[in-house]
């Protein structure tokens, strides 16, 4: 739990950062009718998965 709270400031700008990219990637989705292996922002989206599991220490 402790090093979770130490991490937490970084995890949290992380999160932000994924709310915001999935919010953009659904409107692409939506308005444009992108298929994933298009868009831009997935690769962004999946990496913040990532960053976030590793740094929770899960796999997410």
């Amino acid at each position: 739990a402790d090093t979770v709270r130490r991490r937490e400031p970084t995890l949290n700008t992380l999160h932000r950062k994924q709310r915001d990219l999935l919010r953009r990637w659904r409107m692409g989705v939506k308005t444009e009718g992108r298929r994933d292996e298009e868009d831009p922002l997935l690769m962004e989206l999946l990496l913040t998965v990532h960053a976030i599991a590793g740094g929770l220490r899960t796999t997410g």
